[in-house]
């Protein structure tokens, strides 16, 4: 046993009773840890490690992180953070808002009068067809307006002109009468302001990159031979 080993046995015990082992329960630890260590020797030996799928899944866990720990331990600086934004922009891309006001139809009513009442001032909510939907949203994003409406209502009212009663337009649920009151364009917000979040999908990428790269380097040290595809399917 490595002397590491017994110190991380102590600090398992201080961590799970709050206090130090005492020497008796300090030996007790490391004749328990020898004993699985035995075991463990005898069953690798034994190959009843091999055909497991679940030791198989622990160990390549176990590679996998060692592949990817450097990337934790990096520290890029804001021309390689703001290199990657500019390369990925579709990340962090703050999508385009739309605000508007919404009257939904009912089978019986027609478009055209309902749009001619609107126009003439009638208060919508005494318009169409009474239920849960908001009369109107504040400048909302245009995936969340398509995961409540649908997303060809999302598109559809995206180049809608402004403060003008617009329709029908078709959601899931029937047809509108829709007026725009706002819209903010699409735009990659500055680096200081989603740092963090550029840091973590860096770190990310970082990871990847090493993991598919010692997976590439260690197939180069193995054989691994596979049967084909005709073979496994008997043809």
């Amino acid at each position: 046993m490595r002397p590491d080993e017994a110190v991380r046995l102590v600090a398992q015990f201080t961590a799970t009773w709050s206090r130090p082992p005492s020497e008796r329960e300090l030996e007790d630890l490391m004749q328990r840890w020898a004993l699985e260590e035995a075991l463990t020797r005898e069953a690798l030996a034994l190959g009843l490690d091999r055909g497991d799928p679940v030791i198989r899944q622990r160990l390549v866990l176990k590679m996998q992180y060692l592949a990817e720990s450097g990337a934790s331990a990096e520290q890029p600086d804001d021309a390689e953070l703001q290199a990657y934004v500019d390369a990925n922009p579709g990340k962090f891309e703050q999508p385009a808002e739309v605000a508007f006001s919404q009257v939904l139809l009912s089978p019986t009513e027609d478009p055209v009068a309902i749009r001619v009442a609107l126009d003439g001032g009638t208060d919508p909510a005494q318009l169409g067809e009474a239920g849960l939907l908001p009369l109107s949203l504040p400048l909302t994003p245009l995936p969340v307006i398509g995961r409540m409406f649908g997303t060809d209502f999302a598109a559809a009212i995206t180049d809608l002109p402004e403060d003008i009663w617009q329709g029908p337009v078709r959601s899931g649920y029937g047809q509108h009468m829709v007026r725009v009151t706002g819209r903010t364009a699409a735009m990659l917000p500055p680096l200081p302001k989603i740092r963090d979040r550029v840091e973590g999908e860096w770190r990310s990428d970082q990871a990847r990159q090493m993991r598919e790269a010692f997976g590439k380097e260690l197939l180069g040290r193995h054989t691994v031979t596979l049967p084909t595809v005709d073979e496994v399917l008997g043809k």
